[in-house]
């Protein structure tokens, strides 16, 4: 495995394991050692607690291993599952600005800006979002510096459309379900990969796909509340097969590491 990266080992203690004990590493390591000359893996290890992402703590006569609270945010997990439960008041927050097509630098900006945070685009430069947008906007004029040219306000009551037909029509269903769709397809290609593992090295490439395809399935997905998803949304089955992933990869960490 060329280009061997000590967060390939991050990558599973995140997707796979709370914790891993010695001599238990050391099996799980021996193939990445046997590539890197049998010192690249141990060098991953001390750099990983180097960098204070792992640490290690005696438990009798075994060293025991833990992902840090550093290394848990170096690797940060998506739980959609907290924005699906979020609480929604049944109000839209919608956002509009004011900037002339002459500005059409700052305009791309804008609209870049608003995209990147999963805004709905609702019509031309009317945008829309489920929870309140105050602190959102205020970042985005200091931390991007973009003009100060908003005009926000709160929609408690729809009239001549309904609440399905505002989401229908601010996000881009098809791309998203597009996305759904290739982590459901690639993840059997991972998981007979999961299953056919002899190797850490093995482990990690089918965790890093998979962790890929799952980050790509979510990455265009504003992650609604649950009440103002599409009954189409295939989301929550992603999320139920990513994590029957996990678990496999974690009896597979611990199978190996036995041997």
């Amino acid at each position: 495995m060329a280009g061997f990266d000590g967060t390939d080992i991050l990558d599973l203690f995140c997707w796979g394991m709370e914790k891993l004990t010695r001599p238990t590493l050391s099996n799980l390591l021996s193939g990445y050692e046997e590539y890197e000359h049998r010192y690249g893996a141990s060098r991953a290890i001390w750099r990983l607690e180097r960098e204070r992402w792992i640490q290690r703590t005696r438990s009798g006569k075994q060293i025991v291993f833990t992902l840090t609270v550093d290394g848990r945010q170096r690797a940060p997990v998506c739980e959609p599952q907290q924005d699906w439960s979020r609480p929604w008041d049944g109000a839209w927050r919608v956002v509009t600005f004011d900037l002339p097509e002459t500005q059409r630098k700052e305009r791309k900006r804008l609209w870049q800006a608003l995209r990147a945070r999963k805004f709905g685009l609702l019509q031309r430069s009317v945008w829309v979002w489920p929870h309140d947008v105050h602190g959102i906007l205020e970042d985005m004029i200091e931390i991007e510096g973009l003009p100060e040219c908003f005009c926000g306000f709160q929609a408690n009551r729809l009239f001549l459309c309904t609440h399905a037909e505002v989401v229908s029509a601010a996000w881009d269903w098809k791309e998203i379900n597009q996305r759904h769709q290739h982590h459901l397809q690639r993840l059997t290609g991972t998981e007979a990969e999961l299953r056919n593992a002899t190797s850490l090295a093995e482990l990690s490439k089918a965790a890093r796909c998979e962790r890929r395809a799952y980050q790509y399935a979510f990455s265009f997905d504003p992650l609604l509340p649950r009440p103002l998803l599409p009954k189409s949304y295939a989301g929550g089955r992603v999320e139920e097969e990513h994590r029957a992933f996990r678990r496999h990869l974690g009896r597979r960490l611990h199978e190996l590491g036995a041997e």
